[in-house]
């Protein structure tokens, strides 16, 4: 019996001309339109476009055909009719047929093989003259030197945003806005990844949207040179990744949004990897508290270790006082639900990577305007029972002592440090600390301060927009309250 042979499915050639298509030697598909929009589609697929995760609109396909002025629905329903009972059938998919978004079908793509009506294959500078644009791709952004007043803008809000003064930085990137270079999509999207930035820290998760949607627009913007698309599109992932776990409070949608950036990107570069690496340990770490799950536990500890050994080589102190900050607060947060011991080394590891934090930013002079390295020591302090003589030690190790003599004053000098800019903390965050601070003050018997200070967080719940923060909170203030103890 003779041995059976594997059928292989041919590459079939498909000509593009001026007048139709020629799939191999079957009868021409005649159209003007047809040829124009499949290369159209062709380019865009090469330049990381026409895919399901950035499909393209009428408008950028219309861009690409040169000498075109509107690309209309009927044309299109008309052109894709065409290819129904076609070998090409499937090869365009859409979320609508006549309006789109469009793309390639990867799989059909892979059996065709395009060529152009002069021989050459339909790809790089010939498909870019084929399709009138005398150029690879759309229009290359112009290298010119950037306006001496956008340069100055982002300057100064990159230094106002390195010591937390956000609405200062947010103004200045407002006055950096006008002398944007007009077509430079690059430098658009650098403004706005900082206006996000901004909006992500203060809480303003409304703004946040806002710029996450403007630079969707950038990334499928078929001007953008093919460069700067992955690198913008793995910070659009990250920053949408924030929004799903801080504003929706959804920590599985945020690591799946985490777990769509391509390692490649990570690598080459540090501070897009310690960025993923921290809030994808932030997020595991709430999914392992809520599940009990250790192996999460291990998981968050592991990625926040990834982003604090990025940060750390790459010479970032921001980034890694933020790292170190998170490793601790999560090192505490995983032995007080049990899955880490709370007598092991877990709570004396994260006080030692917690002063390295607060180190780092007093040398450096960054987080000035933030009470979360206060609010993760004072709980810390709280879990592991430590006297404050004994953490005035570990911090003298580290070369920088702490300020007071209690964990009360300690809380009282860092509050009064960041006094001028206590409007740019969020709520949620005052009120933890004011909390914290209280409690402190009530075990070293200061039942007077410990009121006033539980009066000032229930003063700040009434700005939390967040109904289930507020009532925690209440709780919390009524079971700290002086005569709810005595009673």
């Amino acid at each position: 019996m003779a041995p059976s042979i594997a059928l292989v499915s041919p590459v079939r050639r498909v000509l593009l001309s001026a007048t139709g298509l020629q799939i191999d030697d079957a009868p021409a598909l005649r159209s003007r339109l047809l040829p124009r929009l499949l290369g159209a589609l062709l380019q865009a697929h090469e330049h990381g476009l026409a895919r399901p995760d950035s499909a393209c609109t009428r408008a950028d396909l219309c861009a690409r055909m040169v000498g075109m002025a509107e690309l209309h629905r009927t044309q299109v329903w008309r052109a894709l009719a065409l290819l129904q009972h076609s070998p090409l059938d499937g090869l365009i998919a859409a979320h609508a047929r006549s309006g789109g978004p469009f793309w390639l079908d990867a799989d059909r793509l892979a059996e065709l093989r395009f060529e152009l009506d002069d021989g050459r294959p339909a790809e790089g500078p010939a498909l870019a003259d084929w399709l009138g644009q005398q150029r690879d791709v759309a229009p290359r952004v112009a290298t010119a030197l950037l306006p001496l007043a956008y340069a100055e803008a982002l300057a100064r809000a990159d230094y106002l945003l390195d010591r937390g003064e956000l609405y200062p930085a947010r103004l200045a990137l407002q006055q950096a806005l006008p002398h944007v270079p007009p077509q430079d999509l690059v430098a658009a999207a650098a403004l706005a990844l900082r206006r996000a930035r901004i909006a992500r820290r203060l809480g303003d998760w409304a703004a946040l949207q806002d710029e996450l949607r403007e630079l969707g627009q950038t990334v499928n913007d078929s001007r953008l040179p093919a460069p700067e698309r992955q690198p913008l599109r793995a910070r659009l992932a990250i920053l949408s990744a924030w929004h799903w776990y801080g504003s929706l409070g959804q920590p599985a949608a945020a690591l799946a949004k985490l777990d769509e950036i391509p390692t490649a990107a990570l690598n080459q570069d540090p501070t897009l990897r310690g960025d993923h690496g921290n809030l994808r340990g932030i997020v595991l770490r709430e999914l392992a508290v809520s599940r009990g799950d250790a192996g999460l536990a291990r998981a968050a500890i592991d990625s926040l270790g990834d982003a604090l050994r990025a940060a750390s080589l790459a010479g970032l102190p921001d980034a890694l006082q933020v790292c170190a900050a998170n490793l601790s607060n999560t090192l505490g947060q995983l032995a007080e639900a049990g899955l880490l011991p709370v007598d092991g080394p877990a709570v004396p590891e994260a006080l030692r990577w917690l002063l390295l934090s607060d180190a780092i930013c007093t040398r450096w002079q960054v987080g000035r305007s933030s009470l979360l390295n206060t609010i993760f020591l004072l709980r810390l302090a709280t879990l592991g029972g430590l006297r404050f003589d004994a953490l005035q030690r570990l911090a003298a190790e580290q070369g920088l002592p702490l300020p007071g003599e209690s964990y009360a004053a300690l809380a009282a000098q860092r509050w009064a440090a960041c006094r001028a800019r206590q409007s740019q903390i969020p709520a949620d965050q005052r009120c933890a600390f004011l909390l914290l601070w209280a409690r402190h003050a009530l075990d070293e018997g200061d039942a007077f301060s410990a009121t006033d200070l539980i009066r000032q967080a229930r003063l700040q719940m009434r700005k939390l927009r967040d109904e289930q923060a507020r009532r925690r909170y209440q709780a919390e203030a009524d079971a700290l309250s002086p005569h709810q103890q005595q009673a």
